[in-house]
């Protein structure tokens, strides 16, 4: 191999290894909360899942449905993103159920936004003062090693947190009966539908077999 390839191919490495480190630091920021079951419920149950994203942004709802299919598939669940049979619409109750009763699904997973907060901290002002040492002075302590000190303020300011909820809830079709809810919260807004695979997959754990 020559040295551009070589290059190449460290190059190439490189940055898969960066993206992996950047989604990984965001599906840090999304996880589930709390959870309730129906006792009739089991995982193995699930045998084929319409996947609902509730959000009229289609690129979202897109990288979303995608990431709980993705997981689930993962798990040995069949399942259909509403996106590939439902079209670009916003998902409706008449739409889903004659999608969901014509095909054979079993159950249908629906995440939708369940509110956000907002928390502030005051950060209070902090006064620093470093030793610099004769070695390293300041131009104006160079002919002065004495002066070997330099004081830093940073002023207070508002550290403000924004966490945004979801709510996924599990319908058996049959019944049509709410079968299993959870909540999760993610600080990183913007990295929602990113964090669906890894949600997905923390969902599909807290369901029992």
């Amino acid at each position: 191999m020559n040295k551009p390839n070589v290059c190449l191919a460290l190059t190439r490495s490189l940055l898969l290894v960066l993206l992996a480190s950047a989604l990984a630091g965001c599906l840090s920021n999304t996880s589930l909360t709390d959870s309730w079951q129906a006792p009739g419920l089991h995982r193995k149950d699930m045998q084929s899942v319409l996947v609902v994203a509730m959000t009229p942004n289609i690129t979202n709802r897109l990288l979303f449905e995608r990431g709980f299919l993705m997981a689930m598939e993962d798990r040995g669940i069949h399942a259909t993103a509403s996106y590939s049979v439902l079209g670009d619409a916003m998902p409706n109750r008449d739409s889903v159920t004659a999608y969901v009763k014509a095909n054979g699904i079993t159950h249908v997973m629906v995440s939708q936004y369940g509110g956000q907060t907002v928390t502030k901290e005051v950060v209070p002002e902090s006064v620093r003062t470093y030793y610099t040492g004769p070695y390293y002075p300041s131009y104006g302590g160079y002919w002065d090693y004495h002066d070997s000190t330099i004081t830093m303020t940073r002023e207070s300011y508002v550290d403000t947190t924004t966490t945004t909820m979801l709510t996924t809830s599990v319908f058996e079709v049959q019944s049509e009966a709410l079968v299993w809810v959870g909540r999760s919260k993610s600080f990183e807004v913007d990295s929602i539908a990113y964090s669906a695979n890894d949600l997905a997959r923390q969902i599909i754990g807290a369901i029992r077999n």
